[in-house]
């Protein structure tokens, strides 16, 4: 399934990603997933979690943007 429309990228490349270290949406976008229209950010951040479990996701970049929407 495609989860980054912007750039083409699908589940399996987000997995492999995060399975090899990718923890908050900073480092996915250094791997070329997301960060352009911003759409699948929820997602990814989902996958994250998932994938790499709660206490290994990122808290900071991650954290500051939900916080930031909420007050906007």
């Amino acid at each position: 399934m495609i989860v980054c429309v912007c750039r083409g990228v699908s589940d399996r490349e987000v997995r492999r990603a995060v399975a090899a270290g990718a923890a908050c949406l900073e480092t996915l976008e250094r791997c070329g997933i997301g960060g352009d229209c911003r759409g699948c950010e929820s997602m990814l951040r989902d996958m994250i979690v998932d994938i790499a479990g709660e206490e290994n996701a990122c808290r900071t970049c991650c954290a500051i943007e939900e916080s930031a929407l909420a007050t906007a």
